[in-house]
């Protein structure tokens, strides 16, 4: 099977071999796919390399753009994402656009994840179909299917049907062996990301439990990382559901654990298919709370642990019902609350993860510190969301067109795209605001989860304010629940 178009004439398919038909040549489907667009018809029957003879005297010689390849665009994007322009970026999609019927799944997430890798929001057309073509093929998936399928949709927030949710849960049982300990625990949250709040009862009892059983062995180096997307799977998808009355307001507060947009639906979602609560208490009891907690004591780890890590760690041990001893929590509240670098570099999504997690685990009031520290980044978050994304994304725009018509050249061009893509909102072929950003649901929790701690941010100060305008923002308000607006209006905290 010839694999590479370089190898024709080495292998002696001149004219004459180019006579026969494509097919006829033993070529794979990027070889022939060479030969379509480097050779032109001269009569019937015959063909002529392009770049390689001169064309008979009256023949025209056909240009061939190999801008308008499509594995060349998609490889010069793939290999290094971060340099591609917004240019060759919308290039690549309409090229993709035009070929979709013939692109396989595998294809379709080559795709997807080199547009995932930038800022890139493509069309609504390639999400759906790469979703549709993983469901169809899930059960076929390598891990390392399932970990790019899970990324690409969380990264362009998408949320799948809820037979892909399953499908990709049975996967995810199947291939469970065969993941890297990295890669597993990135895929979980991902698949969470997209809306999967069950797994399968074998996974939750036996195969979590085990996978945190090693990560937690003193010799197997795990990555702080790793060891923390583990644990807040485990509080994920084994928490118990809630016992909170009935008429009690569900989310966000105090009585049940958070609905982040960053992180999936309900933590108290019944978490085994089928719908067997005891499948929860048995994964529980498999996992060694003391192993977990001794983990996290290692000055090391704690120093290398980004801040998300350890918001991630107490979020996911809250989330099981884990109660450390108060010196344990004091600790890693502390390598956040009390370092104003490391709390202000978290987005409103781990804030809020945050908020809910120390109403949950500390014992007795947090340092007013602390708390001014949470709630001035909390306000950080919210002034920029509320800045005013068109009149950024016009001098992003009056940026890129400097750089690119003035001697700048691709740097210039990717600037553009990273201030721009910052700042986008959806329908304009950028993602919305990933890392910074300030979804509805994860302000709400915040803020809800703020007051559970005994502070607020109502008021008549500039807090209240910055507040007051996020909720004006175009949809925010309306895109909370009827709970969870009505227990901001309760506090304090509406658009008004």
């Amino acid at each position: 099977m010839v694999s590479c178009p370089r190898t024709l004439h080495r292998l002696g398919l001149g004219l004459p071999a180019l006579r026969r038909p494509v097919h006829a040549l033993g070529l794979t489907p990027a070889c022939a796919d060479w030969l379509a667009h480097h050779t032109s018809p001269t009569r019937p029957g015959e063909g002529r390399v392009a770049s390689g003879l001169q064309p008979d005297a009256g023949s025209t010689q056909a240009r061939i753009n190999h801008q308008d390849n499509f594995h060349l665009v998609l490889h010069s994007v793939y290999k290094n994402p971060p340099d591609a322009t917004l240019e060759q970026l919308r290039h690549l999609e309409e090229l993709t656009l035009r070929r979709l019927d013939e692109l396989n799944c595998d294809a379709l997430i080559t795709v997807m994840y080199a547009f995932a890798r930038t800022s890139f929001h493509p069309s609504p057309v390639l999400t759906s179909r790469m979703a549709a073509a993983t469901e169809a093929d899930m059960a076929s998936f390598t891990p390392r299917q399932l970990e790019h399928a899970a990324w690409v949709l969380a990264r362009v927030r998408h949320r799948p049907s809820p037979t892909w949710l399953d499908n990709f849960a049975s996967a995810l049982e199947v291939n469970w062996d065969y993941f890297r300990p990295a890669q597993l625990a990135s895929t979980l949250a991902d698949a969470a990301a997209c809306g999967l709040a069950a797994l399968p009862a074998a996974t939750l009892t036996d195969q979590l439990p085990a996978s945190l059983r090693k990560a937690a062995a003193p010799d197997a180096a795990t990555a702080p990382s790793t060891m923390a997307r583990l644990v807040w799977s485990a509080g994920h998808f084994g928490s118990l559901p809630s016992t909170a009355p009935a008429d009690a307001l569900q989310r966000p507060g105090p009585q049940t654990a958070p609905s982040s947009s960053a992180y999936g639906v309900d933590t108290h979602s019944v978490s085994a298919l089928g719908g067997a609560g005891g499948a929860t208490v048995r994964m529980r009891a498999q996992v060694r709370e003391e192993e977990l907690l001794s983990w996290w004591e290692g000055e090391e780890v704690l120093e290398a642990a980004a801040p998300e890590d350890v918001v991630l760690v107490l979020h996911g041990l809250a989330a099981l019902g884990v109660r450390p001893a108060p010196a344990w929590t004091s600790q890693l509240l502390g390598r956040l609350l009390g370092r104003v670098e490391a709390v202000r570099a978290l987005d409103a999504r781990h804030l809020g993860l945050l908020g809910w997690a120390a109403l949950k685990l500390a014992e007795g009031p947090l340092p007013w510190g602390w708390l001014q520290s949470y709630m001035e980044a909390l306000q950080a978050r919210l002034r920029s969301a509320a800045t005013g994304p068109a009149a950024r994304q016009a001098e992003a725009g009056a940026a890129g067109a400097e750089g690119a018509l003035g001697g700048q050249g691709a740097e210039g061009g990717r600037e553009s795209i990273a201030a721009a893509a910052a700042e986008a909102g959806p329908g304009s072929g950028l993602a919305e605001v990933e890392q910074g950003g300030a979804e509805p649901a994860d302000v709400a929790l915040a803020l809800s989860s703020l007051a559970g701690l005994g502070a607020h941010m109502a008021g008549s100060g500039e807090g209240a304010m910055d507040v007051a305008e996020y909720w004006r923002g175009d949809g925010r308000w309306e895109a909370l629940s009827i709970e969870e607006r009505t227990l901001l209006q309760i506090l304090g905290y509406g658009p008004t």
